[in-house]
């Protein structure tokens, strides 16, 4: 495997046919565990570049959207707990169900996922500009992209026959997710910002 742009850019688009062939070339490589964090560090540094640069081309109001949806460095700290906790959460959970897989392959399948999210979000950014409805077609497009990289690489990593039933349990923990997290906000007091439409 090369690791210059346009081989990388034929993978990922080859992911989306054959994303269970793309994630086993990828565990195969035996990466040192050292390089596969710092290459998810590398990602989170560069998604929060790209939140600050859309939140400069397109600012958005506080008043509106609350102060850690309006500022692209709290997202960035956001997503990238989010994104360590994801990697955590694919080894653990999956062994927790019987699977075989590693740390290391959890954590390459964090990666890869942004990898491909970030040229998505580069791509709507600028269709953000130009052509606004695409864009909004482009990240629903990304979600399910998102679910479907996710289940085939979780179901390759642990030896999972079935994706479609990986798929419900991500939903369903993600879920769950969502729900204690609302609860949690609660307890300490986050209150959700009101939303006022425009006169």
């Amino acid at each position: 495997m090369r690791f210059d742009p346009g081989y990388l850019f034929g993978m990922a688009l080859q992911t989306v046919p054959e994303p269970r062939k793309v994630a086993r070339d990828l565990f195969d490589l035996n990466l040192p565990r050292e390089v596969l964090w710092t290459a998810l560090a590398l990602v989170v540094v560069v998604n929060a570049a790209l939140g600050v640069l859309a939140g400069l081309l397109y600012p958005l109001d506080p008043a509106q959207m609350g102060t850690i949806l309006s500022s692209p460095v709290l997202l960035g700290v956001i997503e990238a707990v989010f994104m360590f906790g994801m990697a955590w959460g694919i080894y653990a959970i999956g062994r927790m169900f019987g699977g075989q897989g590693d740390l290391s392959e959890a954590i390459i399948t964090v990666v890869w996922m942004e990898f491909i999210f970030l040229m998505l979000q580069a791509l709507t950014l600028v269709l953000t500009y130009f052509a606004p409805g695409l864009a909004a077609i482009l990240m629903l497009a990304s979600v399910a992209l998102f679910f479907w990289v996710l289940s085939h690489f979780t179901a390759e990593s642990h030896g999972f026959g079935s994706t479609g039933l990986v798929f419900a349990s991500i939903l369903g923990f993600m879920i769950l997710a969502v729900i204690a997290l609302s609860f949690i906000l609660v307890v300490l007091g986050v209150e959700p910002v009101p939303m006022t439409l425009p006169n």
